[in-house]
């Protein structure tokens, strides 16, 4: 009974971040719809639905109480006010892979400035964003699920000890296939995932503050939420070696850094290029020997189509022996 209760806390229970006069004039302009620059479609429109609806008991919260609480430091009011955005339990419920794909697009909009238009790049975003940490989805289905039988981060390079019947891949196909439903995520799923989800609190945290700030230029976040904040994050962190690069965006090169180990996402330095070093099959050997881990990316030219790139990541030095090497660290992507 108690758990039940302080997992249907409100505002009116907790005290929620108050909100600065900056934010209270740009939710003004958002409610008003006078900023030309506000456009009431994608999550745009799911925040000014929750925002904009109260109920018929004459203390209901205000707008600016609803706002606070998206970004309270209290997880539980937290993951309740997200809930409700999400529109995942309304009369007619919305799905989580739409809410998702919505905050995706904002988020690409606010930080690097692109339009996910190409629904393969939109899908393919919004598909990986919904099974990260893979561990929270396996807590959400796995009555057996035990945190330690997971080795790895939480972010995707994790080696599971389950049996061979691939029972944790059926848990993120089934996870994909209900998110695609709506109607098909409880809260308690859902707080599963929002609570251990660091990569959809950066992207809600991009989208929030798009679509509050349309105009900022700045690469600083206005609207911060806690768990963003808390770790002294003002933006998505990138691989500063990525964000000059002509074979990757920086949108995708935040994407790959995710799924390199935490120790391994900053500091990176360029050591060769084929534009700038020539195609020289030795001078690209020496380069790379022993140089510790390494990010190495390719790009395919076909004869019809775009060029598709892909890569490897590698954990250790590289370098010559009589067997095979390497550690589960490593990885291929395309």
């Amino acid at each position: 009974m108690g758990a039940n209760t302080s997992n249907t806390r409100t505002s009116k229970d907790v005290p929620a971040k108050k909100l600065n006069t900056e934010t209270k004039d740009a939710l003004n302009a958002f409610l008003s719809g006078h900023d030309p620059e506000t456009k009431r479609t994608g999550f745009s429109s799911y925040l000014y639905r929750y925002l904009a609806e109260t109920s018929n008991e004459p203390k209901s919260d205000s707008p600016a109480q609803r706002l606070a609480c998206l970004s309270s430091s209290d997880r539980i009011i937290q993951s309740n006010a997200m809930y409700e955005l999400s529109g995942l339990a309304r009369d007619k419920p919305t799905s989580l892979n739409h809410f998702v794909s919505s905050v995706c697009q904002y988020a690409l909009l606010r930080f690097w400035h692109i339009h996910a238009t190409e629904p393969c790049v939109e899908s393919w975003l919004t598909n990986w964003v919904l099974v990260q940490p893979k561990t929270a989805i396996l807590q959400i289905y796995s009555s057996d699920y035990q945190q330690q039988r997971v080795t790895g981060n939480s972010l995707g390079l994790t080696m599971l000890s389950f049996d061979e019947d691939n029972s944790a891949e059926q848990h993120f196909a089934k996870w994909i296939n209900d998110a695609e439903q709506p109607g098909r995520i409880s809260t308690e799923a859902w707080r599963i995932w929002w609570q251990h989800s660091s990569i959809f609190h950066e992207l809600m945290c991009l989208a929030l503050d798009y679509a509050l700030y349309p105009q900022a230029l700045s690469q600083d976040l206005k609207f911060t939420l806690p768990q963003i904040s808390e770790h002294n994050m003002r933006s998505p962190n990138t691989i500063p070696a990525l964000e000059s690069s002509c074979l990757l965006s920086p949108s995708i090169g935040w994407i790959i850094s995710k799924e390199l180990p935490r120790e391994a996402r900053m500091n990176w330095t360029r050591v060769y290029s084929s534009k700038l070093d020539g195609r020289s099959w030795s001078m690209f050997k020496k380069a790379i020997a022993r140089r510790g881990s390494l990010l190495i990316l390719v790009r395919e030219k076909l004869e019809k189509g775009k060029p598709r790139v892909f890569g490897t990541y590698i954990d250790q030095d590289l370098e010559r022996r009589p067997s095979w090497q390497g550690t589960s660290l490593n990885l291929l992507f395309t």
